[in-house]
């Protein structure tokens, strides 16, 4: 779904569901949120940033 609501200029609806997403076991991870250009229009939505924050250290070694 996040992105459907990418696509759909849905942007607060995308950063909630890639917060759950990154908050549970899949296939989703917070490299391909910060390298993949899809996400490119929510870089500077303040709830990308905050994703980065919370999630990013859960993944770095």
């Amino acid at each position: 779904m996040a992105t459907i609501y990418v696509m759909a200029g849905e942007y607060d609806k995308a950063i909630d569901e890639l917060d759950y997403l990154l908050s549970i076991p899949s296939w989703f991870s917070v490299n391909q949120l910060k390298l993949d250009p899809f996400y490119d229009p929510l870089r500077n939505h303040p709830g990308y940033q905050e994703l980065i924050r919370k999630y990013g250290s859960k993944y770095s070694t």
